[in-house]
């Protein structure tokens, strides 16, 4: 990025640091989407520093994989930030709190959603819980929900990502209820497998949630289907 090219450029770390403040205090007009990108940056002590002011000048959720980070800095005062600023973002930005995780990929989400309760933060209500266990791929979590988890799950049925569709589907077949049939019979025709061809394939798992929840309509598309 050309951003993150601008702080490679400078005469090391300190400098960099220094270019960082600078376009804070000049309130440069790019300066939320340069923050966003130096969040990403190879240097921690910069992706902190710019997580840091990016969720306090603009409580953008996109500073949470810094923040993150920034849990288990050595200065106390920075911890502290980092766990009020993580904590403020959640509840203010639900919404983008959800893009971030869900976006998110292997060790990036779990360190997030790993901070999240390290600091003891929670959904205000179920169906945010919901929303934020499917988000972060927390299938068991979503079963012990039951019902409330239904409708997140079956939006994952639709998600770019096999491996989130497969989760989803054996979810929604753990639950059992009957509002997941509909979007379970599209992924009858779903081939993808697993990562690095481990596992099931997606229409195995759908067929398996099929014939668990056992409705008419269910048994009645998995032998259209040629699944017995």
């Amino acid at each position: 990025m050309a951003t993150n090219a601008r702080f490679d450029d400078a005469d090391g770390q300190d400098s960099a640091s220094e270019t960082l403040e600078t376009l804070v205090d000049m309130n440069h007009p790019a300066l939320q989407e340069i923050l966003t990108e130096v969040v990403y940056h190879p240097t921690q002590s910069l992706r902190i520093q710019a997580a840091l002011r990016l969720a306090a000048l603009f409580q953008d959720a996109r500073a949470l994989p810094g923040l993150a980070e920034a849990l288990d800095a050595k200065d106390q005062t920075t911890r502290k930030a980092a766990a009020d600023a993580m904590w403020e973002i959640a509840d203010v930005d639900f919404a983008g709190l959800l893009r971030v995780v869900s976006q998110s990929y292997g060790a990036a989400r779990d360190r997030i959603t790993a901070t999240l309760d390290r600091i003891g933060w929670q959904p205000d209500n179920p169906r945010d819980e919901a929303a934020y266990l499917a988000a972060a791929r927390r299938w068991r979590d979503c079963v012990s929900l039951g019902a409330a988890a239904v409708p997140p799950l079956i939006t994952a049925l639709r998600d770019y990502d096999g491996a989130v569709r497969r989760g989803a589907a054996w979810a929604l077949g753990e639950i059992g209820n009957e509002r997941a049939v509909r979007g379970l019979i599209r992924l009858l025709g779903d081939t993808e497998g697993a990562l690095l061809g481990i596992g099931e394939c997606v229409c195995d798992v759908a067929a398996q949630a099929l014939w668990r929840i056992g409705t008419e309509e269910a048994l009645a598309a998995l032998r259209e289907q040629g699944f017995s």
